[in-house]
């Protein structure tokens, strides 16, 4: 898939990303993760891949402020007088945990969705990264589609056994094909990690020595240095924050005294 995060050095959106999940952790709230939320979805939007990001987004933000809201009707405190309504204290609470967390899904789904994996490890490759350390980036991003296409290939060849699978078959149906399914699955999983392995050592999956890329990726003096631009405002951030919560402590244990 392409967007327009492949003009970039893959390191440049992931710092981005980073640096946003960071800020809207660190930041006040609700209003930094909101605007941390706001800022990644459309430059989601503005990459071309808005609508994907923008479902992964909600699949994990409605859910979890729903079963907080639930969860603070159904226990609430002991003052409260009435039972399964939400109080406006607990709402909001929900509704800032969703907020940053939905904001760290949206940016550093950008990355999961806008940058292909296998460049990403090249890039980091190109920093230093060790082989192992790429190589379980890269399978752990690609292991959920691989896994689906093969799903989809073990039900495609079970129809054409006659398994009855898919629509029309009923919650009983598909438990019982579901052992015909899991199955074939599981068996071609582990095989392709015996091959995977035998291609690894073929290839000298262990050697130390430094590897020439057969394809580098472009890194502009430009993005160099807005990467580290990021990582300064980041530091400063981090820091302030520390620095506020040190000075509120001192605060509070002045008042004590």
């Amino acid at each position: 898939m392409t967007s327009a995060l492949d003009r970039w050095n893959p390191l440049t959106p992931l710092a981005a990303a980073i640096a946003l999940v960071l800020v809207a952790f660190a930041g006040p709230q609700p209003w930094t993760p909101a605007a941390v939320l706001a800022l990644s979805l459309a430059i989601a939007l503005a990459s071309g891949i808005g609508g994907k990001v923008t479902v992964l987004t909600l699949l994990v933000v409605v859910p979890t402020f729903a079963l907080l809201v639930l969860l603070d009707a159904a226990f609430p405190e002991p003052a409260a007088e009435t039972r399964w309504i939400p109080s406006r204290a607990g709402t909001l609470d929900a509704l800032a945990i969703s907020l940053r967390l939905g904001a760290a899904i949206a940016a550093l789904g950008v990355i999961v969705v806008g940058v292909a994996p296998r460049r990403l490890t090249r890039a980091l490759a190109a920093r230093g990264l060790p082989a192992w350390a790429a190589y379980l980036v890269i399978a752990s991003l690609e292991a959920v589609p691989d896994a689906r296409r093969r799903a989809e290939d073990v039900l495609d060849a079970q129809r054409c056994r006659g398994v009855a699978v898919g629509k029309g078959t009923g919650v009983r149906g598909r438990l019982r094909a579901l052992p015909a399914l899991a199955g074939p699955l599981i068996v071609g999983l582990v095989i392709e990690s015996e091959e995977r392995a035998l291609a690894l050592d073929a290839r000298a999956f262990d050697a130390r020595g430094k590897r020439t890329a057969l394809a580098p990726i472009a890194d502009p003096i430009g993005e160099i240095w807005a990467r580290r631009v990021i990582w300064l405002a980041l530091a400063a951030a981090i820091a302030w924050r520390f620095w506020e919560f040190a000075h509120s402590l001192v605060i509070a244990q002045v008042s004590r005294s």
